[in-house]
């Protein structure tokens, strides 16, 4: 395949999926890794592509995502089989008599199924969590606060100092995008990003459960450092450019 036509199918592929790793480029074009980064940098110059950590990601994207572009929670239920099985590794971390923090989003509601007979407490701050929970083995604290519906959280000093009652063995958290490069965890808006921080304070071990997607979004703000987690589970490895990928990453193989 000659390079022109190599640079059309790439940048058809990038526009129609948002981002494709460099893995998966080559395989499709039948050339090796090296030969598509050389590919997309040369794409990247002529401003049809941006390269990220692993793969390409469309310009067409918004790079930065902020709570006026993010969707309601119950329009965000996308990518659940991922997600479902990010949750199902991260239950398993879990155990009879432990204290857990839930908190709000589509990444981390279907942990709940997993969780089933375990003797937990569970504390959060999502309503999407509360609407879910069915366990006669568990019990479940719930925090107020302002509450946000388009995330179905509950946030501020309220919430905040509910929190402070609570010590948690595991903290599960979710986030709107991860920088590969630069370490960061990104969140659309600052309320939520405190209850965040908050939740990570009070826990033994602190945990990011993200499916793919939001490898290739940055949100308004930072949250805290991807090194502060004792754990990052992301479901699909051909994303990842695991060269130099951070210890704390648990990656899912593909299926």
């Amino acid at each position: 395949m000659i390079a022109s036509e190599r640079f059309s199918r790439i940048t058809d592929m990038v526009n129609a999926q948002g981002f494709v790793s460099t893995k998966e480029l080559a395989e499709m074009m039948s050339v090796t890794e090296m030969t598509i980064r050389r590919d997309c940098e040369e794409l990247e110059k002529q401003g049809l592509l941006i390269r990220v950590h692993g793969g390409a990601k469309s310009i067409q994207q918004k790079e930065i995502l902020s709570n006026k572009d993010d969707k309601k929670m119950s329009e965000r239920l996308s990518h659940a089989e991922e997600k479902d099985r990010v949750c199902k590794k991260a239950a398993s971390f879990v155990h009879d008599g432990d204290c857990i923090f839930l908190d709000g989003g589509t990444s981390v509601v279907h942990i709940l199924k997993y969780l089933k007979g375990k003797k937990v407490k569970i504390v959060t701050c999502s309503t999407l969590i509360a609407s879910e929970f069915n366990d006669p083995d568990s019990e479940l604290f719930m925090i107020g606060g302002k509450y946000i519906p388009e995330y179905n959280m509950f946030v501020g000093p309220i919430a905040l100092s509910d929190l402070e009652k609570f010590n948690f063995d595991y903290a599960f958290l979710s986030c709107s995008g991860v920088d590969l490069d630069r370490h960061l965890i990104y969140t659309a808006e600052m309320d939520t990003m405190a209850v965040k921080q908050k939740a990570m304070e009070l826990a033994v071990k602190k945990y990011l459960l993200i499916d793919a997607s939001k490898l290739s979004i940055k949100g308004f703000c930072s949250f805290i450092s991807s090194d502060d987690f004792d754990a990052i589970i992301c479901n699909q490895e051909r994303y990842m450019n695991l060269e130099n990928m951070p210890m704390n990453y648990i990656l899912l193989n593909d299926e």
